[in-house]
């Protein structure tokens, strides 16, 4: 993520204005995935972006707003991935093809999804934000599911069954990327495997016959 907001302020034609204001965004997400929230300061931000604090007041007005600027930048790029229906010929392609994004979209943006989860208290809006990125997915991924599930399930156990392998998925990234589980990280030498293995327990659950 940090690639593309710097990407994004360093886009031809921009206003100064605007281009500042971009570039504060991506100095953010530096000083976020560098710092604790509880640690971070303006000036950090500041110094990242080469601006002057004065300047900085400009654009963000605190630290809580500078934060839920990155946040809710990584959500709007969590909706923008591939569609797992497009992805593959087959079900178990499609989920297969999702995964391997997905697990290295979260492992290059792990340090963004905790704070998510650290940020949950002080601003309960980026939780609901997340929440609302997952009930996306899980639409998308539903909307798959019904049809291309060979024999019928009642929707709510299907519902129930897609946000219980969203869950699944990120605890699991979260041990291994966040946490470190050295047991995981074993688990995981051979990413293809692990991959694999990972999508045959989601397409278990979600497509094969009960």
């Amino acid at each position: 993520m940090i690639d593309i907001l710097e990407a994004a302020a360093a886009e031809p034609e921009l206003r100064k204005g605007e281009r500042t204001r971009r570039r504060v965004v991506w100095a953010s997400a530096v000083a976020l995935e560098r710092t604790p929230f509880a640690e971070l300061s303006m000036n950090d931000i500041a110094e990242i972006a080469d601006v002057s604090r004065a300047a900085l007041y400009q654009y963000v007005t605190s630290k809580e707003e500078a934060a839920r600027l990155v946040l809710l930048a990584l959500q709007d790029l969590t909706l923008a991935m591939p569609n797992a229906g497009s992805s593959g010929r087959t079900p178990l392609e499609a989920i297969i093809n999702t995964n391997r994004y997905y697990i290295s979209y979260f492992e290059k943006n792990a340090i963004f999804m905790e704070r998510v989860r650290e940020l949950r208290e002080v601003m309960p809006d980026l939780l609901a934000e997340k929440q609302r990125v997952n009930r996306r997915w899980a639409e998308r991924i539903l909307a798959h599911v019904v049809k291309h599930r060979r024999t019928p399930l009642n929707l709510t156990m299907l519902k129930m069954r897609v946000f219980a392998m969203e869950c699944m998925i990120d605890d699991v990234l979260r041990e291994l990327f966040v946490i470190r589980n050295p047991d995981l990280i074993e688990l995981a030498q051979d990413r293809e495997a692990f991959i694999q293995q990972l999508s045959l327990i989601w397409f278990n659950a979600l497509y094969s016959d009960d």
